[in-house]
């Protein structure tokens, strides 16, 4: 019996002892996606009504003879791999030929998980998830990836991978095997970046290589993009964790002069840094304490931005005000210098450290960001109250 192999995780392949056929040798969308589903359902006979209903819409001209004329292109184009029918027709259907064996990945894949579930000892566990996750290449094609009859397996196949990348990187963590946890735990990241257990593991494996300045640069990161994406700015379980490796590695994170330091010798870095609260806690410890230390003086700005004539009650999301908060952060972003700290703190509130800055320079800085920003505003009617407090005098609760 003639035996083919099917690669539909990454990039779709067809292999046979006398050829190959990868997706970039199809040109045509429709074609790969009649092929792929012709494989996914070999054992059962499709029937032309089906078929059209899959890949045509209500108004296409003639379809049964659009369906022929394809079936005929796939034909041609299997000949690749060698001269045999590959297609069989019946009474008003079409059908894989049941004669020509095929071996897949994503059915050897589902074999290795259901093994898994029943494994104990934790070294062949980890083998298992190993060779689970190392097969997994970046789930099924693109190009048949958003189809209606794939989609459900799609998403099955991402959260099967990312639920063993859990269990590898647990196991791989009583051994304190950080590296490795990173190294998986960026590739998941890859596939569903909004997977909170997914960044938490990264962030851990980060911690346990002392990486912590860079820990604290990806932690603001993602909170960014949970704000972006899910108008979640601080997801909880992460957050939780951050606050316990802070807690956890406290004596080992960089005082905010070296922070801020390192932060300046990167390309991407322009102006203020911006974090979220948790950090900005941090931060303002440590300098409170070198201030203690030096005798020194610093301040730390709240600035409020608010709608004339209206209270804010909180309830809802004011569309006006969360325009205003992304034209005040821009204008942070190009106000404020380099070794400036910022932080959102609400709905409507950001809050500067100012190191090094007098209480007259804090004040012209306040005036300055005021004045630039009201020229942006247009026909908004928003006010911005600024206010400036010597750090010491701060609670930062």
């Amino acid at each position: 019996m003639k035996k083919i192999k099917l690669q539909l995780f990454g990039n779709f392949c067809l292999q046979s002892d006398k050829g190959t056929l990868s997706e970039d040798m199809i040109s045509s969308n429709q074609l790969i996606r009649l092929l792929a589903y012709m494989l996914i359902y070999r054992d059962k006979v499709q029937t032309h009504q089906k078929l059209i209903e899959i890949f045509w819409d209500n108004d296409s001209r003639n379809p049964k003879g659009s369906l022929k004329n394809l079936v005929y292109r796939l034909r041609n184009t299997l000949k690749v791999l060698g001269d045999d029918e590959y297609i069989c027709t019946h009474a008003e259907a079409y059908q894989w030929n049941p004669e020509i064996e095929v071996e897949t990945d994503y059915e050897q894949w589902e074999k290795k998980l259901s093994e898994l579930r029943g494994l104990k000892d934790e070294i062949q566990k980890e083998k298992l998830c190993t060779q689970i996750v190392s097969t997994y290449n970046g789930n099924v094609s693109n190009r048949i990836a958003n189809e209606s009859w794939i989609l459900s397996r799609v998403m099955g196949y991402q959260s099967q991978y990312l639920d063993t990348v859990k269990v590898l990187c647990a196991l791989l963590e009583q051994q304190k095997r950080w590296a490795e946890i990173e190294t998986y735990s960026s590739q998941a990241m890859k596939v569903d970046s909004l997977d909170e257990d997914i960044q938490i593991m990264f962030l851990r494996s980060l911690y346990g290589q002392n990486k912590y300045d860079l820990a604290m640069l990806h932690y603001e990161k993602v909170n960014k993009m949970f704000y972006e994406s899910m108008g979640n700015y601080y997801p909880e379980k992460l957050r939780a964790e951050f606050q316990k490796l802070l807690t956890e590695n406290g004596d080992s994170i960089t005082d905010a002069e070296e922070l801020q330091k390192d932060l300046s010798t990167l390309e991407e870095t322009k102006g203020a840094f911006f974090t979220d609260y948790q950090v900005f806690r941090q931060i303002y410890r440590m300098e409170s304490r070198r201030l203690k230390r030096f005798g020194m003086a610093e301040y730390v700005m709240f600035l409020t931005l608010r709608r004339k004539n209206k209270i804010f009650e909180g309830t809802a999301v004011d569309p006006v005000l969360e325009k205003g908060m992304s034209l005040l952060e821009k204008q942070l972003r190009s106000s404020l210098r380099i070794g400036d700290v910022v932080t959102r703190y609400s709905v409507t509130q950001f809050i500067v450290l100012l190191p090094a800055c007098s209480y007259e320079s804090g004040i012209k800085v306040g005036e300055r960001i005021e004045r630039q920003f009201r020229d942006t505003l247009n026909k908004m009617r928003l006010e911005l109250k600024v206010e400036l407090q010597e750090l010491s005098a701060y609670e930062c609760e």
